[in-house]
């Protein structure tokens, strides 16, 4: 059903004063003005969209600035509107926001990867100095998912996996439940549309089955509670199909075998009452002892509060029950939009006294901002800005019985980062209720944590596989870079001098004109460059020497034969190349290489776990000779079912392709299949997935991955 002008009218009537109503209705004609011929992919006039996303926000119950924005949100990139326009006709804050709002412009990126980080890093700016930026731009790309159907399958593919890692995961953290799981529902409908559909069909049916045991758990729980003078609303719930597949994915099970996928809601009147029903259940039914968690004591980082049990009910059928009040009902659902929510007009125009409150809730923001302010790589910052946004729930407390919250698998180096920069630098480990443990010990709620530190004490690289939050890790990374780029520069001064010593040029001559010539920026930016490995000495001296004395300098100095000829290096000659281990690439991969200081090139496949740990400045880029054949090594692993003749069969075929096999090894699984893996020397891409297509195809073999 479309939406009108008069559903939001009727919407914001409730809440927002007659003459403020004026501004959106101001507002709408000013952007059926501006969007007049324009068209969506639907063939709809361009405004539905605007119409629909101020509904929506008016649903919301956000203010008249925010209201008015979601009207004109695209006028500035979509028409000839200009900010000015809208500051003269709707005032400075509601431009503010429009321009916050703004989608980023054109711009030339060397990756997809790097668009959506730079697009991003202007989101987290911009949301910044007002939260009603984020809350209408998750609004705005719900309407866009709900209307994906109308994209190519690859624009399909691009929004949804975008809107899985990144808005989904902020909508969670402002604590929005309805948006994140209508666009993480959405999502997987588009990612992955014969799971959605067979777990969706799936869930519809489990719920039918359960619908009279649900109603006999609450006539149970309501009766005992009525006795006991406590006076609950019940509410059965089925968990959202996104996280019962994750679930499925994580843990290998069926869905038989998840036990919250449908659960009960208490809500009642005040927490001391939360507590008492929760006795209260417990009489009734055992619990399970681990699946109790107190969420009321210590709320999520995103302030969901709730009490969570697990119990053998009925017929000792297992069942989750969640116990609130009715204000941790409302804000479990509506997160930070509840400021706007159950607060009346005239105390939202205080807006320094809203700030405050969110400034209070929102420190995940302002780690974001730290890192955007740190890493200039817009890969590096996408990753910091996935690790802040995907927490879990552990919960320690500092000697002095502060709580902090940290995600799962957090260690002493995350706690001590997160108290100080340089306690975190001089962190040599902790004691955790009194005990001493290692570096790595992962936090677990109720530790009380104490560091332990000495100044000779630094960060290693072995830090970065340790530490979890992205302030640790974007800290230790600083440190090592800096320590690094020192330790280039006195390598790169010292083999810059020991050259121009040996060819009697003096080494008073304009280094910093010298580094000019090479484009950069100082004279240390040239000896770190050679200490680096990108810049070779020869280059340098080559420049220098006169005329008459290079080619006696060929003579003398040779070119080196370049190992691994498979693979040029763009703008740079005599150089070791070598291929990773890790990932063992060959032609046809996208690649990457990484300069080693007196290793040359390490080339790895551009997906390679390792790669995201690179630093940036040791990227170099690289391609494939295509006109250099020779074979490489790489390792292919066969799941197949554990019977007579299927190993000499997979081998048979690989044998039948003149592809040598290296190395073999067979072994049994716990769940009867057989584990066999190979190494092969492949010539490139191609042949390696004309041996795998093969394979899957005879009988019994299940999987063929590569390593």
């Amino acid at each position: 059903m479309t939406v009108r002008i008069n559903d939001i009218l009727d919407e914001v009537s409730s809440y927002i004063p007659e003459e403020d109503k004026r501004l959106i209705e101001k507002a709408y004609v000013f952007s059926a003005r501006v969007h007049q011929g324009q068209k969506r992919l639907s063939g709809e006039p361009y405004l539905h969209h605007p119409l629909e996303v101020a509904h929506i926000v008016a649903q919301m119950r956000l203010d008249v600035t925010a209201v008015t924005a979601a009207f004109l949100h695209d006028a500035i990139e979509d028409s000839l509107t200009k900010r000015e326009d809208i500051q003269q006709e709707f005032g400075e804050e509601v431009a503010q926001v429009v321009e916050g709002l703004t989608k980023i412009s054109k711009m030339n990126f060397r990756s997809v990867e790097e668009q959506q980080a730079e697009n991003f890093r202007k989101m987290i700016l911009a949301m910044s100095k007002d939260l009603r930026v984020l809350l209408i731009k998750l609004v705005d790309r719900l309407h866009n998912m709900r209307t994906l159907e109308y994209h190519n399958r690859a624009s399909q593919l691009r929004i949804a996996r975008e809107t899985l890692d990144i808005y989904a995961p902020l909508a969670n953290r402002l604590g929005i439940h309805w948006l994140q799981v209508e666009l993480e529902e959405l999502s997987l409908r588009y990612l992955e549309p014969e799971d959605y559909h067979v777990l969706k069909t799936k869930l519809d049916a489990v719920a039918l089955e359960k619908e009279p045991f649900l109603r006999d758990v609450m006539a149970q729980v309501s009766s005992k509670l009525e006795e006991a003078g406590i006076r609950a609303e019940l509410k059965s719930r089925i968990k959202h199909i996104y996280s019962v597949y994750q679930k499925l994915k994580r843990q290998g099970i069926p869905l038989e075998n998840i036990y919250d996928v449908l659960g009960v809601r208490v809500i009642v009147n005040n927490v001391g009452e939360c507590y008492a029903a929760l006795g209260i259940i417990h009489n009734m039914w055992k619990p399970i002892q681990q699946r109790i968690k107190d969420f009321i004591a210590m709320p999520k980082p995103n302030k969901y509060q709730s009490l969570h049990t697990t119990v053998f009910g009925p017929g000792g059928e297992r069942i989750e029950i969640q116990i609130r009040t009715y204000e941790m009902d409302f804000i479990a659902n509506e997160g930070i939009a509840a400021h706007w929510l159950y607060k009346d007009y005239s105390k939202l125009r205080d807006q320094a006294k809203l700030r405050d409150q969110q400034g209070q809730e929102l420190s995940w923001l302002r780690r974001l901002l730290e890192s955007q302010k740190e890493l200039k790589d817009p890969r590096e910052f996408l990753q910091s800005v996935k690790l802040d946004l995907y927490p879990e729930d552990v919960f320690v407390f500092t000697p002095r019985g502060e709580v902090l919250q940290f995600p799962l698998g957090a260690t002493p180096l995350d706690f001590a980062y997160s108290v100080h920069t340089q306690l975190g630098h001089q962190c040599t480990g902790a004691k955790v209720n009194g005990q001493i443990v290692k570096l790595n010990y992962e936090l677990k709620s109720g530790d009380v944590i104490e560091i332990m530190r000495s100044p000779k004490q630094h960060p290693s690289k072995d830090w970065m596989r340790i530490a979890r939050t992205s302030r640790a890790r974007n800290k230790i990374q600083t440190w090592l870079r800096t320590q690094e780029r020192e330790q280039s520069i006195a390598l790169g001064r010292e083999m810059l001098e020991k050259k121009l010593k040996s060819l009697h040029i003096s080494k008073d001559m304009d280094l910093e004109a010298l580094a000019r010539e090479f484009s950069f920026k100082t004279a240390d930016d040239l000896y770190a460059s050679i200490g680096y490995g990108r810049t070779s000495v020869n280059q340098i001296v080559h420049k220098i020497l006169p005329e008459e004395q290079k080619k006696e300098f060929k003579e003398v100095h040779p070119k080196k034969k370049q190992v691994g000829s498979s693979v040029v290096v763009k703008g740079v000659d005599n150089l070791l190349i070598r291929f990773a281990r890790c990932c063992r690439p060959i032609p046809g991969d996208d690649i990457i290489g990484f300069i080693t200081r007196g290793k040359g090139i390490t080339v790895h496949r551009s997906n390679c776990p390792y790669a995201t740990e690179i630093d940036s400045q040791r990227i170099i880029p690289v391609e494939w000779d295509m006109g250099v054949s020779e074979s490489h090594e790489i390792e292919l692993t066969a799941i197949c079912q554990d019977k007579p003749g299927m190993l000499g069969s997979i081998t048979a075929i690989i044998g039948a392709r003149n592809i040598n096999i290296t190395k073999l090894n067979a072994s049994s699984m716990p769940n009867g299949n057989s584990m066999c893996s190979f190494r092969l020397l492949v010539k490139d891409l191609g042949e390696l997935e004309k041996l795998s297509a093969e394979l899957r195809k005879l009988k019994g073999v299940e999987r063929i991955e590569r390593k």
